[in-house]
């Protein structure tokens, strides 16, 4: 396992073996740390892989070869959301960005010793540059209630009430706004600058952008 003093990389996962690392990093954090119950759970291989694994992007930090931190990103055009679409009223509430400039993002979590530092915000901004690389104008994800003030500086924002996740209880839909570098500038969320960054290399004429 990872030595609790950092990370050298983060990148997308690839290869079987990569991808068994992962499973078996969720297993270790959700099931063997936090106790919780978890439905695609294998506990003779200690390993979580469920369906939206079929199509998913998986981002990965790495220390050494060893997994230090996971996040998942799945786009709708190109893998099944399961119970997500309904949960989050995507349809409802992403207007005309779904399903084609949409994507979900689960499955984050970190190693214990790293939960205090940047390495949260890092996968995120990961997940970030991938949404914005892939077209996307909206993300979602759900939380419980102590990650809220995480998602919000971040520039994430609650659009619905909560609602019951069959896995982690009463949890609440976040939606983020791709390019919407006013909210941004105001929660000086770290995203800001990747955004001005992708705008300028490649500018997207289709992607509505608001004044700073």
């Amino acid at each position: 396992m990872g030595n609790g003093r950092g990370w050298d990389t983060i990148r997308e996962v690839t290869g079987a073996a990569e991808r068994e690392q992962v499973f078996r990093f969720r297993y270790r954090i959700y099931v063997e740390e936090m106790a919780r119950v978890q439905r695609y759970a294998d506990h003779a291989a200690r390993r979580i892989e469920d369906p939206l694994d079929e199509g998913a992007v998986n981002l990965a930090a790495f220390d050494r070869g060893d997994v230090v931190g996971v996040v998942r990103i799945n786009y709708p055009t190109t893998s099944p959301l399961g119970v997500y679409e309904d949960l989050y009223r995507m349809r409802a509430f992403a207007g005309g960005d779904h399903p084609d400039a949409t994507f979900i993002v689960t499955r984050l979590m970190i190693e214990s010793a790293l939960r205090k530092g940047l390495l949260g915000y890092r996968l995120c901004l990961a997940c970030y540059e991938h949404g914005l690389r892939n077209g996307a104008r909206s993300a979602f994800i759900d939380c419980n209630d102590h990650l809220v003030p995480f998602f919000r500086g971040l520039g994430f924002h609650a659009y619905m009430g909560t609602t019951r996740h069959e896995e982690y209880g009463e949890v609440l839909p976040m939606k983020l706004d791709m390019a919407d570098e006013a909210n941004l500038a105001a929660v000086r969320s770290p995203f800001l600058a990747a955004l001005r960054k992708w705008q300028r290399a490649s500018p997207a004429p289709d992607i509505e952008r608001s004044a700073a």
